[in-house]
Order: structure tokens, then sequence, then C-alpha cells
């Protein structure tokens, strides 16, 4: 007689039950000062001191002030599932705290050695101080009176000690503690009105007030630069409220950690708020650089679900559509109003680090720059003067002349000194850079990159209203292609028309174009159709979706705008930079390259060694 087969499954001892989840919520230190955190904001904790060693492997220790917890609550704390905030399956439809699945004490005292100190923050003057439990490895010891402040101190020392595996797969201190102050500065910038305090070894290497607001603490936290080139965003659409800052494109950079999105208190990294910023700045950033932003995003509970990812890191709002439009609109309507022009500072300070380079490489500084003496600060005040007006001119195959005339009208000075709005006169250097003067200083503007914005923006309306007015060839121009791209255009040429680009196939390989967008002087047919082949080829998509249309007009614009090399005049200089003021923006072209570089007196101090 055969003998039974013995059963396979098993269930889990609880220990074993508990690392898994600490293996899908405990990832690192940063992950435990993360969790100890949140309880502690959810606490009502007006203030909160996380301590760190070897980059908080070693310890972390997190102290607050909150409400605290009696005894009785010490003895289910490190219990799995066992949790405050939530009682029952609608709590989970209108999640307000951060915690909420009462899993990370357990995970993390299964993997480490934990004490937790609490005292009810409204004790009783002859109630016990409070009490003291101590977990390691996942086995508890009794709860025991202790004294201490009313709040909370959790302590969670040698993390993953029992799972050397998990251990080994540490970074150096280092690294680790960079994820922990992450965390922090992003906790921080979230809930304005509670005041941090990290130390690491011992050292004090991070702190905000209670008493500072969001721009306070990006300041203490990024430094004065950025902080001052903010521009904030607040826009409300009924219960859903955003609020923060933005920053000019010139601080992109190529990752996003300096893109922060905090919903109802919570740090998140949100694929959908990610792409709500990214389109907010289409247009004025370049491809594969990252905006910096610092957003909070307010609304009702139970218009989000959080309980969709093992970390909280990512949401689920149930009007995705309604929210995403709303935060696109928010954020570009803030972008516009930032300063896009590329500061002259920026231009000095590369070029003393290539001059620092040099001197590196063993070049004497007498050789780059010779040494000179500070002529000290321009004055600041000066009597009035009569000022001659001059002009460069350059003749052909003579010397530069630079001829004197009667001394001009004080009028024409002023508005060299001050930068009177669009006022002249202009400077055109190698037909290609427009110089005026400006408000305490000069700025620089590439006519290329100005007049394709210019274009870009006035082709956009057109299609955008339908009304598209379209040149026709009294004889078409021809384009030859291989028979694929023929196929290709052939199958969006009534997109295409829609758009102002008139195509026909004629014969295997050949396209005509019949016609193309008034607005573009001077096309480059030719051009224009291998651009349409090659966007149609590279994304896949027809000309009717916007973001393929738009760059089918910034190719267009790019084709027929003014070029480096072209001269322009007085009135032409004019026209163009007024015309320009009058667009969403010009600071930059449609490819998001700067159309201006703006010099301030500072800057030219600082170039001639007089600060």
């Amino acid at each position: 007689m055969s003998t039974p087969a013995a059963p396979r499954i098993a269930l889990l001892p609880e220990v074993v039950q508990n690392q898994i989840a600490a293996g899908e919520v405990i990832e690192r230190p940063a992950s435990v000062v993360k969790e100890l955190v949140e309880n502690a904001l959810d606490a009502g904790a007006t203030s909160v001191q996380v301590d760190l060693a070897e980059g908080g492997a070693r310890l972390v220790r997190v102290t607050d002030d909150g409400s605290g917890m009696v005894r009785a609550d010490l003895e289910l704390a490190f219990e799995p599932h066992a949790t405050s905030k939530l009682r029952t399956p609608e709590d989970l439809d209108h999640i307000a705290s951060l915690g909420f699945r009462g899993e990370a004490l357990a995970s993390i005292a299964s993997v480490a050695r934990c004490s937790l100190f609490s005292r009810p923050r409204a004790a009783e003057p002859d109630a016990p101080a409070g009490a003291r439990v101590e977990v390691e490895g996942g086995r508890r010891r009794a709860v025991r009176e202790a004294a201490g402040a009313p709040g909370t101190i959790v302590e969670v020392r040698d993390l993953f000690f029992n799972t050397p595996a998990r251990r080994r797969f540490l970074k150096r201190t280092s690294t680790e503690l960079a994820h922990c102050l992450d965390v922090l500065q992003r906790t921080a910038l979230a809930n304005v009105g509670v005041g941090f305090v990290v130390t690491h070894d011992g050292k004090r290497v991070y702190d905000v007030e209670a008493r500072m607001d969001l721009a306070a603490r990006l300041r203490r936290t990024f430094g004065a630069e950025l902080a001052e080139a903010l521009v904030p965003v607040s826009a409300e659409d009924g219960t859903t409220r955003v609020f923060g800052f933005v920053a000019p494109p010139r601080f992109s950079r190529r990752d996003t950690t300096r893109q922060m999105w905090f919903l109802n208190g919570r740090p998140l990294r949100d694929k959908v708020l990610t792409r709500a910023v990214r389109e907010g700045y289409r247009g004025f950033l370049v491809e594969g650089r990252q905006p910096v932003a610092f957003l909070g995003l307010a609304l009702d509970p139970s218009a989000v679900d959080v309980n969709v990812h093992p970390a909280k890191a990512e949401v689920r709002f149930r009007e995705q559509r309604r929210v995403f439009g709303f935060l696109v609109a928010a954020v570009r309507a803030a972008v516009r109003k930032t300063d896009m022009a590329t500061p002259g500072e920026t231009l000095l300070a590369s070029r003393d680090r290539r001059l620092a380079g040099g001197r590196a490489g063993g070049l004497d500084r007498a050789t780059v720059q010779p040494s000179l003496p500070a002529p000290g600060p321009l004055p600041r005040a000066r009597a009035p003067r009569a000022v001659e007006e001059w002009s460069v001119r350059e003749v052909e195959g003579e010397p530069f002349e630079i001829p004197r005339h009667a001394p001009s009208q004080p009028a024409a000075a002023a508005a060299w000194e001050r930068g009177d709005g669009l006022a002249g006169p202009y400077l055109q250097i190698a037909r290609t850079y427009i110089v005026r003067a400006v408000e305490d200083g000069f700025e620089i503007v590439d006519q290329h990159a100005l007049h394709e914005r210019l274009t870009f923006e006035l082709l956009r309306r057109e299609v955008r209203e339908g009304r598209v007015e379209v040149q026709g060839y009294l004889v078409p121009e021809l384009v030859e292609l291989s028979r694929a791209d023929a196929e290709r255009l052939e199958e969006h040429l009534p997109a295409l028309a829609r758009i102002g680009i008139e195509l026909a196939r004629f014969g295997d390989t050949t396209v005509a174009v019949n016609g193309l967008p008034a607005r573009m002087k001077n096309p480059d047919a030719e051009g224009l159709v291998r651009d349409v082949v090659d966007v149609l080829a590279r994304t896949g998509r027809p000309p009717g979706a916007e973001d393929v249309a738009e760059e089918l007009l910034h190719r267009a614009a790019c084709r027929s705008s003014v070029m480096a090399g072209d001269e322009l005049t007085q009135e032409e200089m004019h026209a163009l930079l007024a015309r320009g003021r009058g667009l969403e923006t010009d600071q930059t072209c449609p490819h998001a390259r700067p159309t201006r570089v703006r010099f301030h007196l500072a800057d030219l101090e600082k170039a001639f060694h007089r600060r």
C-alpha cells in the first residue's frame, strides 16, 4: 500500500512573513527614516529630530513631540497590521494619514534591533511617565514603565543584522546618508509648520525651523541662487489646489532629483504628476533636460487612491484627466513668468572655470589673464553730462570707422543708460545678434531664435483657429523620395493640408509641393518635406496629433525665419523685438534654446575686475 504524499504547502512563521514584508517596504535605511517620520507626523508632531549613524545602517533614531501612546498601544505597536488609522473598509476610500497599513514597525523589527519609548502628551501628573518596549529580530520583550518627555522616541539599530545577504546590498555610508537626506528634505518641504533637525554621527547636517515657509525652506535646502529665481504657482479648481514654485529652464537638470511633488503633505514620485510638469515646460525646455519644480497638491482624500504602491510612492486620481489638465495649465502659466534669459553671470562663471582648468593644467595665470589692480567699483551717482552719439559700421576692405557727431539729445543718452522700453538704438553684431540697452545693463538677442519663436507662434495660432492661409505654387516643386517615404506621406496628405502643407503624390518616388503656409517667407520646400518624412517616421503617429503637429510647425518656422547673416535695419530690429514682446513668451525659440543673454552692471564690474 503506497504512503500518502506529504503536504508541501505550509503556513509561514510570523517572523518570516514580516521579513518578506520588509523586503517590499524596507529597502535601505532611508525606508526606515521615511516610515518612522511619517508616524511622527501622523501623531501631530511639530518638532522632529532624526539621528543617524553610519548612514542609518547602525542607527536611526526619530524623536518627536507628538501625541504619544499609552502602554496598551505599545503592546500592539509591533504587531503586523496593527494601526490606529483605519477601522473599517470604508476608511480606505478617504485616507488622510501618511501611514495606514500597520506593517512598517513589524517589518522593521523583523530585520533590526528596535526600541520604542512613548509618553502621552496629555498624561495626568500622577499617571506613569511613559512606557518602553524592545524588539529584536521580531521577538518582543515585555513592555515596562519608563521616564521621559511627552512624545515618542523610536530607535532602529543594526538594520539587516539577521539577514546578511540584505545587508551586503547596502551602499557606502555617504550614499545611504544621501538617500536619507533626500527623504527628509522632501518631507520637510512637504510639511511646512513642522521643524526638523537631522544629525549624522553626532554632527548636525540639516535643519529647518517650524516657522519657515516653503520659500525659506527651499532657500535653506538648495541655496539662494535657485531660491531667488523661483516663480510662485497658485491655482484652484473646485476642491483641488496647486501651489509651490517653478524654476526658469536654465536650472534644468539631467535627472528629476529637484522635481518634487507633495500631495496632502505626502512627498511622492508619481508618473502622472511628473508628466504634468514636463508638459507644462514643453517648448521652453531643451529635449532630454528635466525641469526644476517644487509643487504641492491639495485635494479631497476621497478623490485619490494612495493604496496602489507598496511604498506609497505613487497614487491614482479618480479624475485623472481633469487633474492633469488643471496642473499643466497652472504650471505653464507660471513658467511663462520665469526669466528665461541666460544671465551674463553664468557665462562669466563658465569662463572662470575654464581659466581655473587652464591653470590646473600648468598654464600660468599671467599667460591666460594678466593680473591687474582692481580699479574699484563704478560710481553710482554721476552729474548729468552730454554724451556723444556714436555708431559702428563695417566697410568692405576698410578698417572700422567710428564717426563722431554732434552731441546727442539727453533723451537718447537716457535710452542707452536706462533701457527705456524697446527704444533704440540697436547694434547688430555679425548680422546675427541684436544688442540693446536694458535696465542696469544690456542684453544680446539671437535674431533667428526670436523670429523662429514669432513665426512658430503665429503658425500655431492659425492652425488652432483653422484659418491657415496657403501660398500656392504656380509650378509645383518636385521632391524625390524613396518609395516607402512617398507612401508614408501619401497616407497623411489630408492631415498635412490642415496645417497648410499641401502635397500630392507625383509618381512612385516623387512628391509635388503645391503650397505652403503663406506665413513662411522664402521657405525651403524640399527641406520641409524631408523634415515631415523624418518626424512621421520617428514618431509613427499622424500629423493630427498635437505634439507631432507642433514639431512640424517647429521645423517650418526654423526654415522660414530671419537667419544668421541677414542684415536688419533699425526699424526691422525694433519690429522684431516689439512683435516678440506680444507673444506668450519671447525668451526661448520653439526648440527651447534661449533667445537672449542679459548682462547687468554687476556682471560688467566682475568681468573688468572692479569687484
